[in-house]
């Protein structure tokens, strides 16, 4: 079922279909909320959050382009309350991950992403924020531009800045 059709069955009063809607965008959610915090136990907080208030505001939803966007602005305003609220600092990537010692791809492909997620730290915000969209969420610009409210020309400037400050950490070239 597809997602319009599964809110409006939502919007009607089949509220069970939501445990559907939930299962299909958690895991997104919950990645976007580690990139922007990067702590599993906080993330799954403000994952948890963002489906409250989903829950709470489904009945006022107007389809106007992807679910998806329109959940990833709920998570973002969510995690930005939160450390409004909170004043607190990024804190690091947890370290408890169990690796598989025989696995050497296996260790590469975590080396390797434990480097892009050191190197995303060091963007700014709004750059961080762009490339995360893009490229682990999967959006297009046009619906990077709607959630955080910016003109596509800015962010395409952030995305190509923000991945060339990343090429530059990494140091490699072709990024």
């Amino acid at each position: 079922m597809e997602d319009k059709e599964l809110i409006y069955k939502i919007q009607h009063g089949n509220k069970e279909l939501l445990e559907i809607l939930i299962e299909k965008y958690y895991d997104d959610i919950y990645r976007f909320c580690y990139y922007k915090t990067g702590n599993s136990s906080l993330s799954y907080d403000l994952t948890q959050e963002t489906f409250l208030k989903l829950i709470k505001y489904i009945g006022t939803y107007k389809h106007r382009g992807k679910f998806k966007s329109y959940l990833i602005t709920i998570a973002m305003n969510v995690c930005n309350t939160y450390f409004d609220e909170n004043k607190v600092e990024l804190e690091e990537l947890d370290d408890n991950q169990t690796y598989k010692e025989n696995d050497s791809n296996e260790l590469s492909r975590i080396e390797q992403k434990n480097s892009i997620d050191k190197a995303l730290k060091e963007l700014p915000e709004k750059q961080k924020e762009v490339i995360i969209l893009k490229y682990y969420e999967g959006l297009k610009i046009k619906d990077i531009s709607k959630i955080l409210d910016e003109k596509v020309p800015t962010i395409k400037s952030r995305l190509k800045q923000g991945i060339e400050k990343l090429s530059r950490y990494l140091g490699k070239e072709d990024f």
